[in-house]
């Protein structure tokens, strides 16, 4: 009977490249970022915007 061996049971776990971790933490910072800088442009809004409604007065239509 053949036992497997202690070697192939125990391998190590891949490392992730370093790189690569640094590259996922800034694209998270950057898309955390994003979304501040939008829900502070949401709530500026009313303060910023400013909405002018004109009424003009229709032109009569000209008799034929």
């Amino acid at each position: 009977m053949n036992l497997p061996d202690e070697s192939t049971e125990k391998s190590p776990a891949p490392a992730v490249p370093k790189t690569a971790v640094l590259l996922m933490a800034a694209i998270v910072i950057c898309l955390a970022m994003l979304a501040v800088f939008a829900n502070v442009q949401r709530f500026r809004r009313d303060a910023v915007e400013e909405v002018a409604v004109k009424s003009t007065a229709s032109p009569a239509p000209k008799e034929r």
